[in-house]
């Protein structure tokens, strides 16, 4: 249905989540299966332009294994510690490399380096044009998330609650900042992001912070979510989607809590409107788009918040964070489709299916092309026809 509104620890998260699921009665349980696809009248097309395996991804372990994309290379990685360079635009393969350890933390490009981490904390910085290791430091914690690199720096997010920034020349660490984890949270960490000199980063306490890249000192902090109610899993109010920064303006989004427009220089909240997500948002054409917990993909007015539709037609059918593409809106599903919306009113207006394993890892844009990584490992460039 379509409806337009213009006028602890983390891994115990998961099962209980799915202990509370198995112990429905038959009529719940018809409530909590995916929604089943219907046709749709395409008006326009996501024609595959090339595809490569690389491995599979780890989902068991959740494992967002986005690639980076830079200097017309597109560098992915897989859970098994293989490294892959492709050219942007025939798919060929430039180089590959095994770092020999299972890769948890996205590719993280800039500066001339692809960055890349494991769960034992180790973080391996490789040349962007042959794949040659440059440096490799130890950290302390497991690296779920994709690392910025940026104004010399390289910066990591460690499940445990640190922000470290690493010379990106050496990887030696110059600073770090710690911050005190909830009792649970959910599987997953924020990706950092490196804008204008300051690191963005969204914390698992539902708080979104501003550090100088340089030196890690904290420009400002502001709250994204409170956590409500008595029981650890209501107020679970994680940050698990990366910031974007657009202008002067940054967005952010948390489980449980709200999506959230402020000023990049200041942290000054412009709007906020409640919401619950696990991904980043997406804006394009005057607008913020979200795809909820629960399947449904929202947009709001980017200057005010103001919702202005809502799609229900994905409800459980465990969306990916939406991007935007050309003149459209897409989001990956459990089954390997990718559904394209319309900006303007939410309604479908293409459907295609890259493969039968799930589409839950970022979505990346570069130009004309549109690039989806399955849990499979089957990496594809798209484009947009009508």
């Amino acid at each position: 249905m379509i409806v337009n509104h213009k006028a602890l620890n983390r891994i115990v998260a998961v099962a209980l989540a799915a202990m509370i699921s198995a112990c429905a009665s038959n009529d719940e349980k018809e409530d909590t299966d995916p929604v089943e696809l219907v046709e749709i009248s395409e008006s326009v097309k996501l024609r595959e332009v090339w595809s490569n395996n690389i491995g599979d991804i780890d989902a068991l372990r959740y494992a967002m294994l986005k690639p980076g994309i830079i200097d017309g290379k597109v560098i992915a990685a897989n859970s098994d510690g293989d490294v892959y360079a492709f050219d942007r635009t025939s798919g060929k393969r430039l180089w590959r490399v095994d770092i020999d350890q299972s890769i948890s933390g996205g590719v993280g490009v800039g500066l001339g380096l692809a960055v890349v981490a494991d769960y034992r904390g180790r973080v391996v910085a490789l040349d962007l044009n042959t794949g040659e290791q440059r440096w490799t430091t130890q950290l302390s914690g497991e690296v779920v998330a994709t690392p910025a690199v940026g104004s010399g720096m390289v910066v990591v997010q460690t499940v445990d609650g640190k922000l470290l920034g690493l010379d990106a020349s050496t990887g030696e660490q110059r600073w770090r900042h710690n911050t005190q984890l909830p009792v649970l949270t959910l599987r997953g960490t924020s990706s950092p992001v490196i804008s204008a000199g300051l690191v963005f980063a969204g914390l698992d306490n539902g708080k979104l912070i501003a550090l100088s890249a340089t030196d890690g000192i904290t420009r400002w902090e502001q709250r994204v979510a409170i956590p409500q109610g008595s029981a650890e899993l209501d107020r679970v109010v994680d940050i698990d989607g990366a910031p974007l920064v657009r202008g002067e303006l940054v967005f952010a989004a948390s489980y449980q809590g709200r999506v959230v427009a402020l000023s990049r220089d200041e942290g000054r909240g412009l709007w906020a409107r409640d919401a619950s997500t696990n991904h980043s948002v997406s804006v394009g054409a005057g607008q913020v788009y979200l795809s909820s917990a629960d399947g449904s993909v929202h947009a709001y007015n980017v200057g005010n918040g103001q919702i202005l539709w809502t799609n229900s037609e994905l409800l459980r059918r465990q969306l990916s964070g939406p991007t935007y593409f050309g003149d459209v809106v897409v989001v990956g599903d459990f089954e390997g489709y990718l559904h394209a919306l319309d900006p303007s009113t939410g309604r479908f207006v293409g459907r295609t299916r890259i493969d039968r394993d799930p589409v839950r890892i970022p979505l990346l844009v570069d130009g004309d092309l549109l690039f989806a990584l399955s849990d499979d490992g089957e990496l594809v460039a798209l484009t947009l026809e009508r």
